[in-house]
């Protein structure tokens, strides 16, 4: 190969790098929203006793300042079912009691709201990242390296009075 042969094939490279190193970082995943459209399937296969989410709204209370509280706005007005989605900051001093889901993030500061939330047996589907809370969460996301997985606490549905479809069972990492 002769020199100016190897030089235009080199500044081909050159010029081209920049494209193939922007198309290899579009390539990975969005984690948030990737947590967001795993939550938003999670109320999917879930059932509320009577009394629950009203025929009309389904409340998803988020810390709407995390970057999950973003990608899940980006879902309000979406329908599960019958239901339109609709994001709401989580309670910090009032009851919970209008939450359907319930998104505990790392950042999420546990106030006496939240505390309480957890403790108590209101059928709110509590959604915790890996080690947010100790108890009280129904489903808990587990991020592995570039993968996202869950864990379903099967008693603490059922405590809450929440059915989860076996679907959902049979993708998760653990059921408790």
């Amino acid at each position: 190969m002769n020199r100016d042969r190897i030089r235009t094939i080199a500044a081909c490279f050159v010029f081209a790098s920049p494209l193939i190193v922007q198309t290899s970082v579009d390539a990975q995943v969005d984690l948030s929203a990737l947590e967001a459209a795993y939550i938003f399937n999670f109320a999917q296969f879930t059932d509320w006793p009577p009394g629950g989410p009203s025929e009309s709204t389904l409340s998803v209370c988020v810390d709407q300042d995390s970057t999950l509280g973003q990608a899940l706005a980006k879902l309000d007005g979406k329908h599960v079912g019958k239901q339109g989605w609709r994001v709401r900051p989580l309670p910090r001093t009032e009851k919970a009691a209008d939450c359907h889901l319930a998104v505990l993030t790392a950042s999420t500061a546990l106030s006496a709201a939240v505390k309480a939330l957890l403790a108590s047996d209101a059928p709110v589907v509590i959604v915790s990242e890996a080690d947010t809370a100790e108890q009280g969460w129904v489903i808990r996301l587990v991020r592995d390296g570039d993968h996202l997985k869950f864990d379903i606490n099967v008693s603490e549905a059922s405590r809450r009075r929440i059915t989860l479809s076996s679907k959902l069972m049979r993708l998760a990492r653990k059921v408790l």
